[in-house]
């Protein structure tokens, strides 16, 4: 058995990975002599739930701010040490002043009074947390909750390494909790990973810095949610905007370093190129978390459902030496389209299709490095039209892969974005790509990094940010030789 450990570190990370999670709930099976078409034990393990009945908690560290928990939020046994501290050494009146609890959401509270699930899909339920949603148990070993002083220091990297530093040395984390998980691990392959890099970005690089100390030859996929902030349009007298787009930039290359693969996320605020597309089949509101996310973990579940597929061999290693087969492309892309219509043509896979790495529709990009496809639910005129949308790129095996899946189900947790009746499941397709155009979004970053490093005037960002202008000179130099890494001079090896 080849266990995945789940890491999911901030606010949007953590929406989209309650998608991903609810997605693995509904495939579970509860009769006999149903076969699931999952291996469930590669990212659940055995447990109890709070009424001690056998459940599956998944393999996964859930890292965010404490406040963004809502019913998950658990007292510090910090908090409980303190008391009893109180109580030995002070003999006068202790007043306490304590939080009321979250009321229950409004969806569980729709689960538990067992209404009927076309009740359950009528409406969108109030969701005031990521939380609140939620269809799985969660082991409390899996429920970090970091500090809410991290809500004032967004993309400061250093405070943000610092931070997992403390951290780390407060809890255990390392030795603790994600000790835990891997020996609860037969056979231990890596991590799959989602973090919003403005809060968690200088606190992801030093988790996986740690990571990578003790298992150097483990495999890592990541999905990295940027901010909004575009380098080609800022100017570098936006205090905010620079310090995001320098995050960025500071996380991008740390993971083209510590990461075997990585896939930036456009953030939703950049999606308006991909709207013509989007909205023939969803209509979706791009400033709720609660409905970009789905669309987000939807693709990221596709994509990444080989690794969990029964009977399949794929791995993360695999997928990460097919995509960086030229060991010097290690960001690449995830485009797809949500909701497929029935039908489809050849026409219709280029119209919908929506890069949500560039955050544009690629609809004239042929040109790849290596192509992997997963389609869910389609039939047999679909695929035909799917393989003549394929052949329009001169890629050949083993280069281009293509699994074919079931639809994917929508578990009543997910949104009603859709144009017509919400449907039971899903029509998708979704694709991992390396490819030359990943250049161009990291050329915005190297020169607008480079930028700030001829400057004075950006120096109280930089300190802000505890940062030197030598550390940013560096940082330029290192995006500018990723850039230089996509060029096309070895294509003509992979056609």
């Amino acid at each position: 058995m080849r266990e995945i450990i789940y890491i999911q570190a901030g606010s949007f990370a953590n929406y989209v990975g309650t998608h991903f999670w609810n997605t693995q709930e509904s495939y579970f099976t509860y009769n006999d002599n149903d076969e699931p078409i999952v291996n469930h034990d590669l990212s659940f393990q055995e447990g109890r739930s709070p009424q001690n009945q056998p459940t599956l908690f998944p393999r996964l560290l859930v890292f965010d701010q404490k406040s963004n928990f809502g019913t998950l939020a658990k007292t510090s046994q910090v908090d409980t040490a303190t008391d009893a501290s109180i109580n030995a050494t002070w003999r006068g009146t202790v007043v306490r002043e304590t939080q009321n609890p979250i009321p229950q959401s409004e969806y569980h509270a729709r689960l538990e009074g067992e209404i009927e699930e076309c009740d359950l899909e009528s409406a969108d339920p109030n969701i005031r947390y990521w939380s609140d949603y939620s269809r799985v148990f969660l082991d409390q070993k899996s429920i970090q909750a970091i500090p809410d002083a991290l809500e004032g220091i967004e993309a400061g990297w250093n405070v943000g390494q610092d931070l997992f530093r403390r951290y780390n040395d407060d809890t255990e984390l390392m030795e603790g909790a994600f000790r835990l998980l891997v020996e609860n691990c037969n056979n231990f392959q890596g991590l799959q990973m989602m973090h919003d890099t403005p809060t968690f970005g200088g606190y992801s690089h030093a988790f996986l810095t740690s990571f990578r100390d003790e298992f150097l030859k483990a495999s890592t996929l990541n999905f990295s949610f940027l901010s909004g902030a575009d380098p080609n349009h800022a100017g570098i007298d936006n205090f905010i905007e620079t310090k995001r787009i320098i995050n960025d930039a500071l996380c991008l290359q740390s993971l083209h370093q510590l990461s075997d693969i990585t896939f930036p996320i456009s953030n939703p605020s950049r999606w308006s190129a991909l709207e013509s597309s989007l909205s023939q089949e969803l209509a979706y509101d791009k400033n709720s978390l609660y409905h970009t996310s789905a669309i987000i973990s939807s693709l990221v579940e596709t994509a990444t459902l080989p690794l969990r597929l029964k009977g399949s061999r794929e791995d993360i290693s695999m997928i990460a030496a097919h995509l960086d087969w030229r060991k010097c492309s290690r960001l690449g892309q995830l485009g797809g389209i949500v909701s497929l219509p029935f039908s489809a043509t050849e026409a219709t896979f280029t119209d919908l299709y929506c890069n949500f790495s560039t955050g544009v529709s690629n609809k004239d990009e042929h040109s790849v490095f290596a192509r992997r496809n997963v389609t869910r639910g389609l039939l047999d005129q679909d695929l035909a039209a799917f393989d003549a949308w394929c052949d329009l790129s001169s890629l050949q095996e083993p280069l281009i892969s293509s699994i074919h899946a079931p639809a994917c189900p929508v578990p009543t947790s997910f949104p009603s974005i859709f144009r017509h009746t919400k449907p039971t499941s899903m029509r998708i397709t979704s694709s991992l790509v390396t490819t030359p155009s990943t250049s161009i979004p990291l050329t915005g970053y190297a020169k607008f990094v480079e930028q700030i490093a001829r400057t004075r005037r950006s120096d109280g960002v930089l300190m802000s940010m505890g940062l030197e202008s030598d550390d940013v000179k560096e940082l330029a130099s290192a995006l500018w030789e990723i850039v230089d890494g996509y060029g096309n001079d070895r294509m003509d090896e992979g056609n």
